[in-house]
């Protein structure tokens, strides 16, 4: 009788506590990805520098001199200019038409500063290095997060009717 009672609570224990376990589990549907939230966010990131270029009205750029040692030095201001001729906004605008975001950049030097405005209001900035990578000039995001490049020629021919071209 006893060997009896110790498989029945042996047997009560082994069908309570796989049973525990089933019961507390409860089956979730396997989350779908919300792929128009995850393209959204994608879009946005791809086209933020195009829509800013869109949205401005004014841009600064400043040429400064800095030493090979230096990766910037804003206190060397050679030149100066604001663009505000919609057709030379247009054509600032079309030297990034089939460039891509690079992503981070690290350790590029400060050339040029490039300032886009809407009205009074500055709505990004970003640093250009011309020398990092030979034959292009290098745009990046002053947190480093973003980065263009475009052939070094079309850059200057663009600077070249600003007046803003280095000279070496």
């Amino acid at each position: 009788m006893i060997k009896l009672k110790k498989v029945i609570i042996i047997g009560v224990v082994a069908l309570l506590s796989s049973s525990c376990n089933k019961k507390d589990e409860v089956v979730k549907p396997k989350k779908e990805h919300n792929t128009s939230r995850r393209d959204l966010v994608l879009h946005y990131h791809e086209n933020y520098f195009k829509n800013l270029r869109k949205e401005m009205d004014r841009i600064e750029i400043s040429l400064y001199k800095i030493k090979e040692t230096d990766s910037q030095d804003t206190t060397k201001l050679v030149r100066m200019d604001r663009i505000v001729d919609v057709k030379k906004i247009k054509e600032f605008d079309s030297l990034f038409d089939s460039t891509r975001n690079g992503g981070y950049c690290c350790c590029p030097q400060t050339h040029y500063i490039i300032d886009l405005f809407k009205q009074k209001k500055r709505l990004k900035r970003f640093n250009v290095d011309t020398l990092r990578v030979k034959d292009k000039a290098f745009i990046f995001d002053v947190s480093y997060q973003t980065s263009y490049t475009i052939p070094l020629a079309v850059w200057n021919n663009f600077l070249t009717d600003s007046r803003l071209i280095a000279k070496k």
